[in-house]
């Protein structure tokens, strides 16, 4: 017994609700306004990166992906955003209408117990008062 989903068995597991509409992608947006916004805002000697922890693909192709990327010590609930700045590392998770999983919570509190900055932003001005926050404008 395998506790994987089939590509197949996740596609009907997102149409159950009975919605064949394609699933907008509501954060993409957020998170690209986030990353100009740092462009400009962050000090200049401040470097930022996208971690990303999701595919586009589905299927056997994904599968292998994923292990790949787990077995190079990708981590489940890693962070969206992460920037540097003297010898500091701050994090921010970029969500749109959705709550944080159970992997990012635990990410987080890692995070925070290991004494990084950690901030869940759902705009453009939420970056901002999280980047003020910390010093970094």
């Amino acid at each position: 017994m395998t506790d994987r989903m089939t590509a197949a068995q996740l596609q009907a597991f997102y149409k159950a609700d009975g919605d064949t509409r394609p699933r907008q992608d509501r954060e993409g947006p957020i998170h690209k306004a986030i990353l100009q916004f740092l462009a400009l805002a962050l000090p200049r000697d401040a470097l930022y990166h996208h971690s990303p922890n999701e595919l586009d693909m589905a299927g056997a192709e994904a599968a292998r992906q994923i292990a790949k990327a787990r077995n190079l010590g990708t981590k489940a609930g890693w962070p969206d955003i992460e920037i540097i700045w003297q010898g500091h590392a701050y994090f921010l998770e970029v969500k749109a209408r959705t709550m944080q999983s159970d992997a990012q919570k635990d990410i987080q509190a890692g995070l925070v117990r290991a004494g990084a900055p950690y901030a869940v932003v759902r705009s453009v001005v939420e970056a901002e008062a999280a980047l003020k926050r910390w010093g970094l404008t």
